[in-house]
């Protein structure tokens, strides 16, 4: 069955969810202070996805090893207060700066960029103190960010400010130009570097070994009114060129008629050199991509995994190959190779809950990719739906060496019977959908808040052992939060930032700024 844009406030019977995203950036800043000690979270009842937060949880692979994360992380972790940003951010971009600070800029709304996106604003570890530093010059939303390895930060493509709230406008464009944020030039100031080759917005982006840094997919957005394309807030955008339909007549005289509606997604993808501030195409995909989530494994290479749900009248639409592929680029020959695809939900295996329905659910939300040390990765918390029917959040684990994924810790499923109407809900924990992501230093991956059944906002935080594939709960949030971003600092501490706490009755133009709030996580020694 062909799977259209889902809204990004999704009405499906026994839950509301908001698709959500945002980039976990994984590097450190020291941490000071004495932390005060949380209440350790009893073990499992709820759910949240890409992080996850107030829901409780279950650990359905259960090991001594895990056990024994619980038992002596719970304790000691904790969390403190983190200062209070200049704006409330709901969907914010954060890089971790080579002084440790963190660079927080845009504010990412569904389904509009928001003007006040142009702020930029630092967090400084020493003092837990936020302070406004030099704008963008244009407010930009869905852009692309990454931390570059000579402390200096990347901002490119992404889509200008929108003055409606629910469609595109026909003044609205992708962005191809590139800004580059220097922390010594006077407190901080933004140098306009080369433009893409082709305007982008919501492409996957990831540095690469040798400094440089990738950008791949997304999609060309240029005039006319057409339905606005929900990508995940917080995904670094791409950029990429290609071909933008067959010309009118194989002559060369112009043609004075209005323009069809442009928005295609893209395959192409670019690499940045912040030695020269350039641009330089690198091989495409096999497939047209935006939204994706990617990330920087451990031998170098880039993996990019899925796309958020093609738009209707044909704006931005993929392949549906494209939602459950992976495929992983290689910096030494500049091409991606496909590798395993995310396996199907097996129906069999909920025959003792339910029926599920009968046709494949759309998604709504990639989830959380992050890569681990044993050369594979995580994506936490992918969230999909059946339309009015039900929703289901699976987590699942990447192995370079085969090229295969499988599942960890059981599908989250809440759904109508499409014979009875009866409600039914799987009572594994739901750990995706807006939580914030971030791998320790100990090769463990935090996944904290996120929202829950019938669409709570959680305070829930899990605790991911690559070793023996199993959760445990830790200490939960001081409050409820979901999306949002998450940087691991230089000393194993976690920064999360902005996002939002509530989302019952919001929707269209009622939507919540954001958080000004920010909160510190302390692991366990």
């Amino acid at each position: 069955m062909p799977r259209s844009r889902p809204s990004r406030y999704v009405n499906r019977g026994p839950s509301r969810v908001l698709a959500v995203g945002f980039l976990a950036l994984t590097l450190g800043v020291g941490c000071q202070a004495a932390l005060t000690p949380a209440p350790t979270s009893s073990a499992t009842v709820e759910a949240s996805p890409t992080a996850t937060p107030s829901a409780t949880t279950t650990a359905t692979t259960t090991s001594s090893a895990s056990s024994s994360i619980a038992a002596s992380a719970s304790p000691a972790s904790g969390w403190r207060a983190a200062g209070t940003m200049t704006i409330g951010r709901y969907g914010p971009h954060a890089v971790l700066l080579g002084d440790g600070r963190v660079l927080v800029v845009g504010n990412d709304t569904a389904p509009f960029v928001r003007s006040d996106s142009i702020t930029t604003e630092i967090w400084d570890p020493i003092s837990d103190s936020w302070h406004a530093t030099a704008s963008l010059n244009q407010p930009r939303g869905d852009l692309a960010t990454a931390a570059l390895t000579d402390g200096r930060a990347l901002v490119t493509g992404g889509l200008d400010q929108d003055q409606s709230c629910s469609t595109f406008s026909s003044t609205q464009r992708s962005y191809s130009s590139t800004y580059v944020f220097d922390p010594k030039a006077d407190g901080g100031a933004w140098v306009r570097a080369g433009l893409l080759g082709t305007a982008r917005t919501a492409p996957a982006a990831a540095v690469l070994p040798d400094g440089r840094v990738l950008v791949a997919g997304g999609y060309y957005y240029t005039g006319q009114s057409a339905e606005r394309v929900d990508a995940p807030l917080g995904i670094a955008a791409a950029y990429h060129r290609v071909a933008l339909g067959e010309p009118a007549t194989v002559n060369k005289t112009l043609n004075d008629i209005t323009p069809p509606t442009v928005g295609h997604a893209l395959a192409t993808a670019e690499v940045f050199d912040p030695s020269t501030g350039t641009w330089s195409a690198t091989g495409p995909m096999h497939f047209a991509r935006f939204g994706a989530a990617a990330t920087t494994l451990v031998d170098g290479r880039v993996l990019v995994v899925g796309s958020a749900a093609g738009a209707e009248r044909g704006v931005a639409s993929v392949d549906d190959r494209a939602y459950d592929s992976a495929e992983l680029y290689d910096p030494a020959t500049g091409r991606f190779k496909l590798v395993g695809s995310l396996p199907g939900l097996d129906a069999a295996a909920f025959s003792k809950q339910g029926k599920l329905p009968g046709y494949s659910p759309v998604v709504d939300f990639n989830g959380n990719l992050v890569s681990l040390l044993d050369g594979g990765a995580l994506l936490v918390g992918r969230s999909s739906s059946w339309k009015h029917q039900g929703d289901v959040t699976r987590t699942f684990r990447f192995d370079a060496t085969s090229g295969s994924w499988r599942e960890v810790g059981g599908a989250w499923v809440s759904v109508e019977n499409p014979d009875t109407g009866a409600p039914w809900v799987t009572p594994t924990a739901r750990r995706g959908d807006a939580s914030l992501v971030a791998r320790l230093q100990s090769g463990r991956v935090l996944v904290a808040g996120g929202i829950g059944e019938y669409g709570a906002v959680t305070r829930t935080v899990d605790l991911f052992d690559p070793v023996t594939n199993g959760w445990s709960p830790l200490p939960p949030m001081p409050s409820p939060r979901a999306g949002g971003a998450a940087v691991t600092l230089r000393d194993g501490s976690v920064l999360l930032l902005g996002g939002f706490n509530d989302v019952a009755g919001r929707g269209g133009c009622d939507e919540p700024s954001g958080l000004t709030s920010a909160i510190r996580f302390v692991p366990a020694p």
